[in-house]
Parts: C-alpha cells; sequence; structure tokens
C-alpha cells in the first residue's frame, strides 16, 4: 500500500496557478483568496493613497499595493501578500531591483479586512516575527483601524474623527474616516 503525499509549496510554483484569484503561502500550504470586493478594494485604494500622499513628498520610501509579496520564511514558504506595504528608503534600497518576491519585509504592512479571511491575528503574528515594524488591521464593517507592534499592545482607532499617527512614519497622522470614505 502507498501513500501519496503533496511536497510542500514554494513560491515558484505560484507563476503557474490560474489568474483571477489571490494566492499566499503559509508553511508550505497553498492558501487561496477569493477576489477582492468592492469595499476592499475601494479601502485598499483609500489606505495606499493616504499613506503615498505622505511617503513620496519627502522621499521616505515606496508604497506597494495591490498585494506584492515578501516570503516571511523559506524552506517551507511562507509567502504573505499584504494589502498595502511602505518600505523606507533603507529597505527599499535592500530590496534592489527584485522583479519577484522579495526577502525584505516592509516597515508597515496594512491588511484590510475581508470577509473571506475573519481571523488575521496568524498573518500580524508572522509579519511581527518577519521584521515588520508595524502592521494595520483596517476593519472596513466596523471602520477601525488596529495597530500590532513588537512588544506594545495592539491601539485601536474606532472614532472617524480619530487622528491616527504611525510611528514608522514620523511625523504622519490622519483622520480614521480618511481611510474609509463618505458612505
Amino acid at each position: 500500500m502507498s501513500t501519496a503525499t503533496r511536497k510542500p509549496w514554494t513560491a515558484e510554483e505560484l507563476n503557474r496557478l490560474p489568474e483571477g484569484w489571490r494566492y499566499e503561502i503559509d508553511e508550505g500550504e497553498l492558501v487561496i483568496m477569493a477576489p477582492a470586493g468592492w469595499r476592499h478594494g475601494k479601502v485598499t485604494n483609500r489606505v495606499a493613497f493616504v499613506i503615498s500622499q505622505f511617503v513620496y513628498p519627502q522621499r521616505l520610501g515606496e508604497v506597494l499595493s495591490g498585494e506584492s509579496g515578501f516570503f516571511v520564511r523559506r524552506a517551507p514558504d511562507v509567502l504573505r501578500a499584504p494589502d498595502v506595504a511602505f518600505y523606507s528608503t533603507e529597505r527599499t534600497a535592500r530590496v534592489g531591483n527584485a522583479s519577484d518576491f522579495t526577502r525584505i519585509p516592509p516597515d508597515l504592512a496594512v491588511e484590510v479586512r475581508d470577509p473571506s479571511e475573519p481571523d488575521l491575528s496568524r498573518k500580524v503574528r508572522q509579519y511581527l516575527e518577519a521584521g515588520v515594524r508595524a502592521v494595520w488591521v483596517v476593519d472596513p464593517e466596523a471602520r477601525t483601524l488596529t495597530r500590532h507592534a513588537p512588544g506594545e499592545p495592539p491601539r485601536t482607532w474606532a472614532d472617524g474623527e480619530a487622528v491616527v499617527e504611525e510611528p514608522v512614519l514620523p511625523g504622519f497622522t490622519c483622520r480614521l474616516r480618511d481611510l474609509f470614505g463618505e458612505e
């Protein structure tokens, strides 16, 4: 009697998968996520826009959206793709001219909560263990933002008038409502 086992997925295999889905790898397991919906896309774009408006004029680094992947760990692969990521100029220089997935973690990773992925605690933990300096979990349904950082308790903003500050982006502030728009 033989038992067939599937070897762990690698990032290199992702290029052969059908388009139209979102993929990540967690401990060698393929994670397939449905395409993002309207609200998720709108909030992701707003977050990227608000951060970009602060980062680019000051030449602080790069803001990526569209779920650009980076290796949290290799063998077995853990490849995560935050909805929005900020790379400081120092980390951007370390990435260099990479055209594929990088091993350099972003300074700030933003996950916009999607109904298909209600629990983001594992991702948050993996990001922080990989060296991400801060993680935002933005919840469009509850209209909240929770900030996670190493050695700090999570902080949640829930009032639309609240001013969000991000130490990873010194001097950055925005009103929470700016991330969600009017509904």
